[in-house]
């Protein structure tokens, strides 16, 4: 249900958002894609799932299949929604899912999804190292490389389970001093006997935005000054701000100074302002992307140095529209529950295009004997399982195999219908006037201003050189 449902609601934002966390288009090269930290890179093809036919509920349990003892640790909460780790007794083996890693993990994954829990996650690898710490003699993990030895498995878990809780308690701390959610990343460092660690590094995720992420989980976005509570779009309020400068020609003139200076977060702050409020200037982006390529370089973490890279390998050359990784193979949309793809389908209304419009839908999937109310009101659908309407307009009876053949844009419901695999009772208008309101969303809408159009420019990339001034590196 999770590994499902994580990536359905906000699919195709995760995906665009991916091609920076993961620098998918980036080519291979010191100046740009170098190594993903927990991987080199992502698989390309489809994501499989096979649906289990045991599932462990309690904290801990022991089961043993084809001869292998196993005693599953279920870590709900952690690393993702539902995951678990795995000890093998007759091997003093410990399988860490991805909950202990060669790296700091993500409290907040750039490409977007629900901030995890860094507390719970500190507590889980401390059950696992009182429940199995002493029996280990090696543990292995969903990404990088075997621990062997006792002495250095308990090492590693126990960095680990330091690193996630002093992420909470150190940041919580600070917020509770009055750190807010924009300045903890400067504030927050990492205990100096952890940064001396490899295995807690910021290879992967970093200290820098999961410190923002705690601060989100606890206390949301807001820093608490009402000038941000409801701030204007940045492409409103930054012709204001290029006004006040004195024009593009002062902006990129200070920007290239503060460049040249090596204060490259403080060059982002202007020039950030006059691309949205210019966003034709190529001048100006191209200067942009040059203060990103060198912020990149110097971070520690992979993720963070290519949203900078992509970023600025946009602003140069504008969007490139390859091929978008496949995500959602037949498994994954055959586990996906009906109930989740009418929420999907809610999320693709536009609802402009049906309003003033109401109307109740009745689905019905007799092989497995569920059925769903589907009522659409103030732009708005809305489903429920388990309840026919008495009032609906129209029933619509279709099995839920046949269904998974319009789930995967495979098949349509008139196709269906004519195949005599789907039946319609009563008045269809209402159907069709959602059906012709459903969005097919764009995966290439702009992250950066000006970039949806591809443009040639001449402006290479830069070798390294150093970032000083009054703003704090803050390594990752």
């Amino acid at each position: 249900q999770h590994a499902v449902a994580e990536n359905v609601y906000a699919g195709t934002a995760m995906a665009r958002r991916m091609f920076y966390q993961y620098g998918v288009l980036l080519p291979a090269s010191p100046y740009g894609h170098v190594d993903q930290a927990i991987g080199k890179s992502t698989a390309v093809g489809n994501l499989g799932l096979i649906p289990p036919n045991v599932v462990i509920k309690k904290d801990f349990e022991t089961m043993t299949v084809d001869g292998i003892k196993m005693v599953f640790q279920n870590t709900p909460g952690t690393e993702a929604p539902a995951e678990m780790n795995t000890f093998f007794p007759d091997k003093k083996l410990f399988w860490a899912a991805e909950n202990i890693v060669a790296t700091v993990h993500n409290i907040y994954t750039l490409r977007g999804a629900l901030v995890r829990d860094a507390l719970e996650w500190s507590k889980e690898i401390n059950a696992a190292i009182y429940k199995f710490g002493p029996d280990i003699d090696a543990m292995i993990a969903s990404h990088s490389w075997p621990r062997w030895g006792n002495d250095r498995v308990l090492e590693v878990m126990k960095d680990q389970r330091d690193i996630y809780a002093n992420l909470n308690n150190g940041v919580m701390h600070l917020a509770n001093e009055g750190v807010t959610i924009n300045q903890i990343h400067n504030v927050y460092k990492v205990p100096e006997s952890l940064q001396n660690k490899w295995h807690v590094r910021s290879y992967h995720g970093s200290v820098s935005h999961n410190s923002r992420a705690v601060i989100n989980r606890y206390l949301g976005y807001w820093d608490g000054n009402p000038t941000t509570l409801i701030p204007l779009s940045p492409e409103d309020s930054a012709p204001f701000y290029v006004e006040m400068m004195g024009g593009s020609k002062k902006i990129i003139s200070k920007g290239q100074a503060l460049y040249d200076q090596g204060k490259y977060r403080l060059a982002t702050e202007i020039l950030n302002k006059l691309v949205y409020a210019q966003p034709d200037n190529q001048k100006a982006k191209d200067l942009l992307a040059d203060s990103f390529e060198q912020i990149g370089y110097q971070r520690e973490s992979a993720s963070v140095r290519n949203s900078f890279l992509a970023a600025a390998y946009e602003l140069r050359h504008g969007i490139s529209k390859g091929a978008i990784p496949h995500g959602t193979g037949p498994d994954m949309v055959r586990a996906m529950g009906t109930g989740l793809w009418l929420d999907y389908l809610a999320i693709r209304l536009d609802g402009s295009k049906v309003e003033g419009l109401a109307g109740k839908i009745n689905l019905i999937t007799p092989d497995n004997k569920e059925k769903y109310a589907i009522e659409l009101s103030n732009e708005t659908l809305n489903s429920i399982e388990g309840y026919s309407a008495r009032d609906a307009g129209l029933t619509i009876t279709i099995n839920r195999e046949d269904l998974l053949a319009i789930m995967m844009g495979l098949k349509t419901f008139d196709e269906q219908l004519k195949a005599g695999k789907a039946q319609f009772k009563g008045d269809r208008k209402i159907f069709d006037q959602i059906r012709l309101a459903m969005t097919d969303f764009n995966p290439f809408f702009e992250l950066m201003p000006g970039t949806a159009e591809k443009k040639a420019t001449t402006r290479k990339t830069k070798p390294l050189q150093v970032e000083t001034g009054t703003v704090s590196p803050n390594i990752d």
